[in-house]
């Protein structure tokens, strides 16, 4: 078993959304949860691999067009034969934001 305790401190925002397209999961990831990481929450937990890619794609294209703000990270466990998709970040010291 993996020790997770470097991710005690990250507060997870989880829904239990789910959605039939990439696109779908695009749009209300760009829309509802990438305004949160980094502001209100740490990361973002979720059952769905598409909702999880778009999530990272935008946080990935957010630190290349705006600057880095975050180092980004993600992983994905197995919990009751689930597998469940995290995405988190941790803000770099010194980013513009923090000025």
């Amino acid at each position: 078993m993996k020790n997770r305790s470097k991710e005690s401190w990250i507060r997870w925002y989880e829904d239990g959304m789910s959605f039939e397209t990439m696109r779908e999961s695009h749009e209300w990831a760009y829309s509802v949860i990438y305004n949160e990481i980094g502001n209100i929450f740490d990361g973002y937990k979720t059952k769905d691999e598409k909702i999880a890619t778009a999530l990272v794609f935008e946080l990935v294209r957010s630190n290349t067009l705006n600057g880095e703000r975050f180092n980004l990270f993600s992983d994905v466990e197995k919990i009751n034969n689930q597998l469940i998709f995290k995405v988190w970040v941790k803000k770099i010291e010194g980013s513009h934001e923090d000025n």
